[in-house]
């Protein structure tokens, strides 16, 4: 609903007609009132040309703004088209890791004597191993599970008499 108000802008008493409440018509004088203020005193110009200036002022921050709100929309429209991107990217990485989980199950079932424990799967040999993923990935049932073959410790390596030319500087302790 319209109201009358009265506002006092640079001791001039101005009547204007409004549907917005009191207290933002109130704000909206105190600021023109202070920037008419400001204008009148720095350069000493009449009231008129003062409230001149001050609506040339505030017509050049309103485009200025218009242009950042545009550059920010068009941004906006750009960052929109990049996360839907992500989000796809996203969506086709998220299956590509339920498949290696299942594939990563599969395979730990392989792995371990008779679907034991997975977490202590029992060692196989390595052309046991290949058998059975072959066997999966053809869906056979793989051939029963031969003692698991040992694989011999390597016997520690002796240090060399000439040693590298590191170790000669570093230790110098050739015997």
């Amino acid at each position: 609903m319209k109201q009358k108000y009265t506002l006092n802008i640079a001791d001039l008493q101005i009547s204007v007609i409004s549907d917005a409440p009191a207290d933002e018509v109130q704000k909206i004088g105190g600021i023109l009132d202070r920037k008419m203020r400001e204008i009148y005193l720095k350069s000493r110009c009449p009231k008129t040309e003062a409230a001149l200036l001050c609506a040339l002022e505030c017509v050049a921050d309103r485009i200025s703004l218009a242009e950042k709100t545009a550059e920010l929309e068009d941004k906006c429209v750009k960052y929109g088209v990049v996360l839907d991107g992500l989000k796809d990217r996203n969506a086709e990485l998220s299956s590509e890791l339920e498949r290696l989980r299942n594939e990563n199950a599969v395979l730990r079932s392989l792995i371990t004597q008779g679907g034991g424990n997975p977490a202590a799967p029992q060692p196989i040999s390595p052309t046991e191993f290949l058998s059975r993923v072959a066997d999966a990935q053809n869906e056979t049932v793989p051939a029963p599970v031969e003692e698991p073959v040992e694989i011999p410790a390597e016997e520690p390596r002796r240090r060399s008499r000439v040693g590298s030319m590191f170790e000669q500087l570093s230790f110098g302790d050739v015997d």
